[in-house]
């Protein structure tokens, strides 16, 4: 029996009790057991650990019920003056035994990497244990950093700058010099997770962080020809059971279809198509189909052809755009592309990196199976996106 996974973009403050509330219930309620990992968070992992504590008995949870995984950074020690530094080490199984929720913090998925994978990159004990518990119908959560170790591919870094201006790295062996440079162009690192996701790239913080360049980029330079992406927003949950994806929370996940797409310059791309799912839509995996909660749009507009200035996801005019513009706009409103022969609108965003100048334009293209509708944000389906990036002089 396949258990569910509470998938966070991080930032889970006013939506806290909603997702705790039903990953608790998925647990089997307030008086199951379960384990705190916060391996990524650094210092402090008793305060760490007390925090959720405090948080879970808010809603029912017994403190007695509530297990530190004493596993954490190197230079870390708990109050104890202990830790078990690797997933192998002896007692950390016992610790879960009854166990059948189990929550990832956030901080830098570095450190959970590191205690949960040997250097060859197969399971420790800990890391099979924890499958033990998923298979049999436990929940696996994370936020932030806690989310993107759920993915086998995993984002441990970068940002759009980077995309534009670095080259990608693989893996970790370079991870603590990078992390020395005050570097604004963070360049994307891959690495591998934890894998319970199994289904796309996982990323965070999406409507809050530019990030759909590394997310692209990260689909299409995986080794692991992993295509899709999946790029959870702050305080809202992905989540997955049973080959269904729903959402919990106050934003959206993004999902993002690189299987036809390719990379055909720095920063540019061409056949990706994007979905958006917000509280009370449903998509499914195996068949791509999405479920909305609300009738798609219907009313055609109007508008004045022309750029959206900051037109990408996690600009604020973003949702309005996909609305207004795209999914109610007229198509005599609209670009057209005579080689597609598909209408577009055209978002355009610039970015400074080491001196250069980028200008990345944007083109979300409609077609018949394009639908969607707006909530509290835009949900959509079937929308093409092609993007071109070139240097400019200002």
């Amino acid at each position: 029996m396949e258990g569910t996974l509470f998938i966070v973009g991080g930032g889970l403050n006013r939506s806290a009790d909603e997702v705790f509330s039903a990953l608790i219930e998925r647990a089997g309620g307030p008086q199951s057991r379960f384990a705190f990992v916060v391996s990524a968070s650094g210092e402090g992992p008793d305060e760490t650990f007390r925090s959720y504590v405090e948080d879970f008995g808010k809603l029912g949870v017994p403190a007695d019920h509530c297990v530190l995984v004493p596993l954490y950074a190197e230079h870390v020690r708990d109050e104890r003056g202990y830790n078990a530094f690797t997933g192998d080490a002896d007692g950390l199984c016992e610790l879960l035994e009854g166990v059948t929720g189990v929550w990832f913090t956030g901080g830098d998925q570095y450190f959970t990497a590191g205690c949960f994978l040997r250097k060859d990159g197969s399971d420790t004990r800990l890391l099979a244990k924890l499958r033990e518990i998923y298979a049999n119908g436990g929940v696996i959560g994370g936020s932030s950093a806690g989310a993107a170790i759920m993915s086998e591919v995993m984002i441990a870094n970068g940002n759009n700058r980077g995309v534009l201006s670095r080259d990608v790295v693989y893996g970790y062996d370079t991870y603590d010099a990078l992390c020395e440079k005050d570097d604004p162009c963070e360049p994307l690192v891959l690495a591998k997770g934890l894998g319970f996701f199994p289904y796309g790239v996982v990323d965070q913080h999406f409507n809050k962080r530019p990030r759909l360049l590394r997310s692209i980029e990260a689909c299409l330079c995986n080794k692991k020809n992993v295509r899709m992406g999946y790029a959870v927003s702050e305080d809202t949950a992905l989540v997955y059971h049973a080959g269904t994806i729903e959402v919990l929370g106050s934003a959206s996940v993004y999902l993002i279809d690189c299987r036809n797409a390719k990379k055909t310059g720095t920063g540019c791309y061409s056949g990706v198509v994007l979905g958006a799912i917000q509280k009370g839509d449903r998509y499914t995996i195996a068949s791509g189909e999405t479920t909305f909660a609300q009738p798609c749009a219907e009313e055609e507009r109007e508008f004045y052809r022309d750029y959206i200035t900051d037109g990408i996801i996690n600009s604020p005019v973003f949702d309005t755009m996909m609305d207004r513009y795209l999914l109610r706009g007229k198509k005599e409103s609209m670009y057209f592309c005579k080689t597609c022969g598909l209408p577009y609108i055209k978002g355009a965003v610039v970015y400074e990196a080491d001196d250069t100048t980028y200008l990345v334009v944007l083109k979300y293209f409609k077609n018949e199976k394009t639908c969607g509708y707006l909530g509290a944000h835009a949900s959509f389906a079937n929308v093409g996106l092609s993007i071109s990036t070139q240097r400019i002089s200002l």
